[in-house]
């Protein structure tokens, strides 16, 4: 308790809403190109770059490539014939311009930041996760933002917290505290860079076996019990 002066926060889906977000995205993506929008269109979307996003975190495949296949995969299965590329294109313009805050997340961030240095930490899509981060109004209360792509790494890999705490003066890491809602991006990075972690589980979801978190919260709010 009180040991930690710099937190390191996890973006999508700790502070950001991010299914809302990608949600309302791809449906204006769809629009935009006059093809359905419907919830079995949007759900195959969602499924379809969850599984690149999972393959990018252990190296097999790069951010361009998730960015130029996943609507040509999408239109390829329901027979859209349409320009994936292009959609792609269009998602990563429209991502930035939405910026959807999860419960207590700005509130959080600026309590705070007045006792603690707090960085956010992303593997998301550099120019998309700064303009969203400014929209929101997360930019004011952080110190800095790490994204995947100036690292040249990514999480959970230990060398993107290398990178990390090349970059935090005077930072030892048993002074840190990962916080973020991925057991294989977050929490198994911190377990790789040797960090403690608090795993966000709002959905309380079981703990699978052979990812242990230093710590657990349900809600945002539960951090300042921690630190």
């Amino acid at each position: 308790m009180g040991t930690y002066r710099v937190l390191l926060l996890d973006a999508d889906d700790t502070l950001l809403n991010f299914k809302a977000t990608e949600d309302e995205t791809v449906r204006r993506v769809l629009h935009t190109l006059s093809l359905p929008a419907d919830d079995v269109v949007v759900s195959r979307y969602s499924a379809i770059n969850h599984a690149l996003w999972l393959a990018f975190e252990r190296g097999e495949i790069d951010k361009e490539t998730i960015s130029s296949v996943r609507f040509v995969r999408l239109f390829e299965e329901f027979g859209f014939r349409a320009d994936g590329v292009r959609a792609g294109a269009l998602y990563r313009e429209y991502l930035g311009e939405s910026a959807i805050l999860l419960p207590d997340a700005l509130e959080v961030c600026r309590a705070l930041s007045k006792t603690h240095r707090l960085y956010i930490i992303t593997n998301g899509i550099f120019q998309s996760q700064h303009s969203r981060i400014r929209k929101s109004g997360l930019a004011q209360w952080v110190s800095g933002v790490f994204v995947s792509e100036e690292a040249g790494a990514q999480k959970p890999s230990a060398a993107y917290f290398d990178y990390v705490f090349a970059h935090l003066s005077g930072v030892e890491r048993r002074e840190a505290l990962i916080v973020g809602d991925s057991l294989t991006s977050d929490i198994k990075g911190g377990v790789n860079a040797g960090v403690d972690t608090c795993w966000f589980n709002p959905a309380c979801l079981a703990r699978p076996a052979g990812i242990a978190p230093t710590y657990e919260i349900h809600a945002l709010t539960e951090l300042f019990q921690i630190v």
